[in-house]
């Protein structure tokens, strides 16, 4: 009998000076190609399949290598596994993302022996906030308020074809830098896209030149139906993000299509002092928009601003009248909604 090709999906992830989390998948399948432009709709419908009707690796044993430390982790039912790994000596304060070594251990693999790097960031000192943003009709143009155009976009595009928003990357490259130029301030993906599409994201963010930063994607099942449907499955990360680094105030980035600002009126009910700002992406009916006006001003009550914005310039010329991202940035968004619009 032949041995299965096994394949470990590390996740980007985060941590702290003295502890690091890691994550990941193992899986049967061997790792898709990336994609291209010219892709048949075939070919991006075919492997978006391939992705959903993964392969997973039950009770895999995977060991995880951090300088001269080692640790074991045992996949569960689905493939994943977790580990919070505690550290001898903290890492370099000034390094934002560190390796991390995954190694497969047990089951015996065609292609043994089978070895990956997971990068996992720790917010610099020169940090002065972080930002939690949404992924689908936020960063990438998704149309979930439409189920058949999603579901059209979704499955016959690939991440070459599929667009982000106009200016959104200047955007995101102003938040890290910061007014200073120099901040580097840490950037965290919340979505409830499937794990099954993390090579996808990753693939688009870097085309995009979006800045890298850990995900928070769903496990999706039939008893989790419900959750997904109404998200509050987000909350679970932005609140584990809230206790990681409370030195840090937050910026909460999402859209008016589903549920983001109700979700995160909701943490600011928990925690006013440590949101800096909402920004809320406008994709959906003056209805819609009425609903998010009157959660801004409950929001603006209790200190945090919190707005509705048609575009990244808008949103751009927000966060700067709030002093984190400088005026000359708000000038590079504005030129790029104008040259990407």
């Amino acid at each position: 009998m032949s041995l299965p090709w096994v394949t470990i999906v590390p996740y980007r992830s985060f941590g702290v000076a003295e502890q690091l989390f890691v994550k990941g998948r193992v899986l049967y399948d061997r790792p898709l190609p990336p994609a291209s432009a010219t892709d048949p709709i075939w070919k991006n419908f075919y492997y978006m399949l391939r992705r959903l009707n993964s392969r997973e690796v039950p009770g895999a044993r995977v060991e995880i290598l951090f300088g001269d430390q080692r640790w074991e982790a045992v996949a569960d039912e689905e493939g994943y596994f977790s580990l919070s790994l505690p550290l001898a000596q903290p890492v370099d304060p000034a390094q934002v993302w560190h390796t991390v070594w995954v190694r497969l251990v047990e089951p015996l693999a065609r292609n043994a022996p089978v070895q990956v790097a997971a990068e996992v960031l720790t917010p610099p000192p020169s940090a002065r906030f972080a930002v939690i943003s949404d992924i689908d009709d936020t960063i990438l143009q998704s149309h979930a308020a439409s189920l058949l155009r999603s579901f059209v976009v979704t499955f016959f595009g690939n991440a070459q074809t599929r667009l982000p928003f106009a200016g959104v990357a200047a955007l995101y490259q102003a938040l890290w830098r910061g007014v200073s130029s120099v901040e580097m301030n840490p950037i965290f993906y919340v979505s409830s896209s499937p794990w099954n599409f993390y090579d996808f994201l990753v693939e688009f963010m870097e085309r995009c030149r979006l800045p890298a930063g850990p995900m928070f994607l769903y496990d999706y099942g039939l008893m989790r139906l419900f959750s997904a449907l109404s998200h509050r499955h987000k909350l679970k990360p932005v609140r584990w993000l809230l206790e990681t680094y409370p030195h840090l105030p937050f910026v909460l980035i999402g859209d008016s299509g589903q549920k983001d600002p109700e979700l995160y009126s909701e943490i600011v009910q928990e925690h006013p002092q440590r949101i800096a700002a909402i920004l809320i992406r406008d994709v959906s009916s003056r209805r819609r928009d009425l609903v998010v006006d009157s959660l801004s001003e409950s929001a603006r009550a209790l200190g945090v601003p919190m707005t509705r914005v048609a575009d990244s310039a808008q949103a751009a010329e927000f966060v700067a009248n709030l002093g984190l991202i400088s005026a000359e940035d708000v000038r590079a968004v504005q030129r790029a909604v104008h040259e990407e619009g």
